[in-house]
């Protein structure tokens, strides 16, 4: 009776993960744009690189996944790329809006500052905790300083 009962739970377990395979959106090193594109639905963005493109995706709130391809269409790299290290490490004065949106994609929310300037804001989680970066950038588009504190409406953004 035992027997039957785990046999007929591991058969139960194994066509759950077969089917879970069969309609899985994972992307793996080595696939095509067309693949990932047929898997994953249109993207947030698209960029040209120097050697291909760049797909970015939002797989869920708080997160953005960059996906790189060569010239030849192959997935190259794959990064989450919506994290503290990854956003702290804009060098101010060096960096400009397009290289921003490049590596990020577009904000969650741009406020301009007037002739000033603007400010790009981007939202993450950081060890469970919901975050934001806020990112000023002059007139020119140059990146002026990268700010970062919690998300006081967090709840709300992330139901």
């Amino acid at each position: 009776m035992m027997r039957r009962l785990v046999a007929g739970l591991a058969g139960v377990s194994m066509a759950l993960w077969v089917s879970a395979c069969a309609t899985s959106t994972a992307v793996h090193l080595g696939d095509t744009v067309e693949d990932v594109r047929a898997r994953q639905g249109e993207p947030v963005a698209i960029y040209q690189l120097a050697k291909g493109q760049r797909l970015l995706y939002r797989p869920q709130p708080g997160q953005v996944q960059s996906l790189d391809f060569d010239a030849s269409g192959k997935l190259v790299g794959m990064e989450q790329v919506l994290t503290e290290q990854r956003l702290g490490a804009i060098v101010a004065g060096q960096w400009r809006a397009t290289d921003v949106q490049q590596t990020f994609g577009p904000p969650a929310r741009r406020a301009s500052e007037g002739e000033q300037g603007s400010v790009w804001t981007y939202f993450f989680q950081s060890y469970g905790t919901h975050r934001r970066a806020r990112i000023f950038l002059d007139a020119a588009g140059v990146v002026l300083r990268v700010d970062f504190a919690d998300d006081p409406a967090a709840d709300l953004r992330y139901r």
